[in-house]
């Protein structure tokens, strides 16, 4: 890049910094003081630099985009400083060869008010408004969408597909296919920008203790590495499209592709009490291979729910209440644990309760304890003030006085 280019886009960048961008004021220059840092290429050692870079000024100067002033007692030797004509913006900009961000905004912005009125989803209507508020403010598109545009209408692109998918389950790579025609371009220039909308915006997750991962995060609006599976022992029968399926034959538990759940009616539950969800696989294999019952159905959970188990999830709650059965959930003494049976709880199964997540299931296991450190702490304080969390508040109190956590895997 010449110096023409080079001096252009740094008084560019500090002018769409500025009051003079936001509101057209003009009280103060968008100077570059050249000799005090803001251009480190003038070498003032260097004549044929220092003497480019004093001609390329002058040419700037003349027509008219720039001014400037020599360093005292230096007229025709060292610059010291170099302002915009503000009058002369769209002159600058075309000599940069750089799209003004306001147009790359209002670009942005014509798009999402053109998707706005056929949005179905609240909390990507609500990413939208709040982000046309802002970039309409700001005159910028950050910190909603990246600041490339094409990059930026990509985004826009895959939410407005996430809308239309109504629940359904789609691989990572043909969701970029159908979308953007490219199997590797959604993980390559989006998925990071709207892994974070959906913590923020659906998830409502905005620590960054224990934060989701992006996977998890995309799973939640049916975006998925691949098709998933639900897993569950215990004795449930009904209806699989339409056919009859008694799952109690299955003692060592069942495997269904997520598919299948959407054909899956639960009409009974057997001798079925308690129902009992274990978020860690390895927990799950264990217990249904050594401690349960026959009145238990007990299902493994897994990490943030999909829409698909979260449908299966409600279809066994649907049959549970029925049968008049218990429900329980299991999980790390942790934040993460408290936030998945919160999760489950508020969304799906209001009578949850938490199984071996308490004070004294805690405290048995002192020599399996993990000690956290002050953000953690941080984290675990606001639940106390979250009612949402109240089942463990008295386990939190503990664990910050031990300043410590519990994995699930400590009671294998």
């Amino acid at each position: 890049m010449g110096y023409k280019k080079t001096i252009l886009n740094r008084l560019l960048d500090k002018y769409e910094r500025s009051r003079a961008y936001l509101d057209g004021g003009t009280a103060r220059r968008i100077m570059l003081r050249l000799c005090s840092g803001d251009m480190p290429e003038y070498n003032l050692e260097d004549t044929a630099v220092r003497e480019l870079v004093n001609s390329t000024v002058q040419a700037l100067a003349d027509s008219g985009i720039v001014k400037f002033e020599w360093m005292r007692f230096e007229r025709g030797n060292i610059i010291d400083r170099v302002w915009l004509c503000l009058d002369r913006i769209e002159n600058a900009y075309r000599e940069a060869g750089r799209v003004p961000k306001k147009e790359k905004a209002d670009r942005v912005l014509d798009e999402i008010r053109a998707y706005l009125p056929g949005i179905t989803q609240p909390w990507i209507e609500s990413f939208l408004k709040e982000a046309v508020e802002g970039i309409d403010a700001k005159k910028s598109l950050t910190p909603y969408f990246p600041a490339d545009t094409d990059i930026a209408l990509a985004v826009l692109k895959a939410l407005r597909a996430i809308d239309g998918m109504d629940g359904e389950e789609c691989p990572e790579r043909v969701f970029s296919i159908r979308v953007f025609g490219d199997s590797k371009y959604f993980e390559r220039n989006v998925k990071k920008r709207v892994a974070g909308i959906i913590r923020q915006y659906l998830v409502a997750e905005r620590d960054l203790i224990e934060r989701p991962s992006d996977d998890e995060m995309l799973a939640q609006v049916g975006i998925v590495k691949a098709f998933e599976q639900v897993e569950f022992c215990g004795d449930i029968s009904g209806r699989l499209y339409g056919k009859p399926v008694d799952f109690s034959l299955f003692r060592h538990g069942t495997v269904l592709p997520s598919r299948t759940v959407k054909g899956l009616e639960i009409e009974g539950m057997g001798r079925v009490d308690r129902v009992l969800f274990i978020e860690n696989k390895t927990n799950y294999m264990d217990y249904i291979s050594k401690g349960k019952g026959r009145d238990e159905l007990v299902i493994f959970h897994g990490g943030f729910y999909s829409p698909v188990k979260g449908e299966f999830f409600a279809k066994v709650h649907a049959a549970g209440q029925r049968a008049g059965a218990k429900f329980y959930h299991w999980g790390d003494i942790d934040i993460g644990g408290f936030r998945m049976f919160k999760r489950l709880k508020e969304n799906i199964i209001p009578s949850l309760r938490p199984y071996l997540m308490d004070k004294e299931a805690f405290l048995s296991k002192k020599n399996y304890w993990l000690p956290f450190g002050g953000k953690y702490q941080k984290a675990l304080e606001s639940m106390l003030c979250d009612k949402g969390y109240s089942e463990f508040h008295d386990v939190i109190e503990t664990m910050l006085r031990a300043g410590a956590r519990l994995e699930q895997e400590a009671f294998l």
